[in-house]
């Protein structure tokens, strides 16, 4: 599995000490979940990148989303990788 920076949206979490993170999918849906923030750096947060091809990459992610999974399929070039 490969490191990636993976571009996603950040907002204020509940506490001081986290983030609200939202990831878009390639299918355009929005995967959300909380993040401590010394684990986001300039809207990006590390992930595992599974597999990858031209249109998309399939991502792990590192906390469960609210949606119920830790895995994404996102757009490839909301990944950069390391």
């Amino acid at each position: 599995m490969n490191k990636a920076w993976l571009r996603c949206e950040v907002r204020p979490g509940m506490f001081d000490d986290e983030s609200a993170i939202g990831v878009t999918t390639d299918e355009g849906m929005v995967v959300s979940f909380f993040l401590p923030n010394d684990l986001v750096k300039d809207q990006e947060i590390a992930v595992g990148v599974v597999a990858h091809n031209g249109e998309y990459g399939v991502v792990m992610l590192p906390q469960r989303t609210f949606e119920g999974s830790n895995v994404a399929r996102v757009p490839i070039d909301a990944i950069r990788f390391a």
